[in-house]
């Protein structure tokens, strides 16, 4: 359950998500709960019909559901609208921008900012933050204690850097960006070549674009590019513990999920999904809207709208009818042997 210190209406609801209210107006919400842990102020919702009973002996005050499942709850405050799930998560992200207590604009005095950097009068900077030479940070925009941002960096207008963030020199970040604690943006990519038995260093002079909308979560790594930019692209969400190497192109509205490894210049289209622990090598590509299983291991180019899986990774529906088969295989060898036998006492 979550309680929010704000209290809202039904009318609030209504104003935030659409959708329909049947049931007493002057109620007053103040949390969001699965069914089994709602009180008299909760809000839930019920999509499946296996949580039907959960869903009716919950003291919750109000429900969102579809129109069609109405009838199964009588007599309750019910929110109806075609997509009830969509509905709570659109409120819940309302309600808590509405609940949240934002610093005050103001730069912490422990901070140590160069003096040809511009920041905007609205930002707040933490404690014990380190900010470089002709940095630009915008409007309204929450820097948190102990980030380090190196020199030659833009951030836009309402992005959160949380605590321990740190941005390497050059590397721009568009507006109402949200970077988690302990990323790392803008570091060398991992690049080498051996001459004369040593692995010597190749120079990484590129750097990171992350555009507007970006999350990326809690110690990932981004790594500048060689010569150009590492790109991260509108609305991308990037999970925990993700590692993009340099030169990678990733499209908008993506999703990486946690421990996912992109080596150097791969690209990724639009709306691709990589789900956890997805490996791809470098310098391949992989088509908009593409899915991709978790564990799976990406050596060849992926088309768009493909479904792959597995390691290497193959078209998912292919996949499943071989693992299927696989059941079978002590049978089908079984039955190898006893042919082979008879086949040897025949001759």
């Amino acid at each position: 359950m979550k309680k929010f210190k704000k209290a809202i209406k039904p009318a609030d609801i209504i104003a935030v998500c659409g959708g329909e209210y049947y049931g007493n107006n002057d109620i007053t919400l103040q949390s969001v709960a699965d069914p089994d842990e709602a009180d008299t102020s909760s809000l839930i919702f019920w999509e499946q019909d296996k949580y039907l009973e959960s869903v009716r002996k919950s003291p919750a005050a109000v429900i969102f559901c579809t129109p069609e499942k109405a009838n199964h709850l009588l007599n309750r405050n019910l929110i109806l609208h075609p997509q009830p799930y969509f509905a709570f998560l659109r409120l819940v992200d309302w309600w808590l921008e509405l609940d949240k207590e934002k610093p005050m604009a103001g730069i912490h005095p422990t901070a140590i900012i160069d003096s040809s950097a511009i920041i905007d009068e609205s930002v707040y900077i933490g404690p014990y933050c380190i900010i470089g030479k002709n940095s630009q940070i915008g409007s309204d925009a929450i820097i948190d204690a102990h980030c380090f941002i190196g020199d030659d960096v833009s951030i836009g207008k309402n992005t959160h850097l949380y605590p321990n963030v740190t941005i390497y020199a050059d590397s721009k970040i568009g507006n109402e960006v949200i970077i988690h604690s302990g990323t790392v943006i803008g570091a060398d990519g991992f690049g080498f070549i051996l001459m004369n038995g040593m692995q010597n260093k190749i120079p990484q002079l590129g750097n990171v674009v992350i555009e507007d909308f970006v999350e990326i979560q809690a110690n990932s790594a981004v790594d500048r590019g060689t010569l150009s930019s590492t790109f991260i692209g509108q609305g991308t969400k990037i999970d925990n513990f993700v590692q993009i190497g340099h030169n990678c192109h990733i499209g908008k509205h993506c999703i990486l999920c946690a421990q996912v490894g992109l080596a150097g210049s791969t690209i990724l289209g639009d709306y691709v999904y990589l789900a956890g622990q997805v490996g791809v090598a470098g310098h391949l590509k992989i088509g908009d809207r593409a899915m991709i299983g978790a564990q799976s291991g990406i050596t060849n180019d992926i088309p768009a709208d493909a479904r792959y899986w597995g390691s290497p990774a193959m078209d998912a529906d292919k996949l499943k009818r071989i693992l299927v088969s696989q059941k079978h295989l002590p049978e089908i060898y079984r039955f190898y042997l006893q042919k082979k036998k008879k086949e040897e006492e025949e001759h």
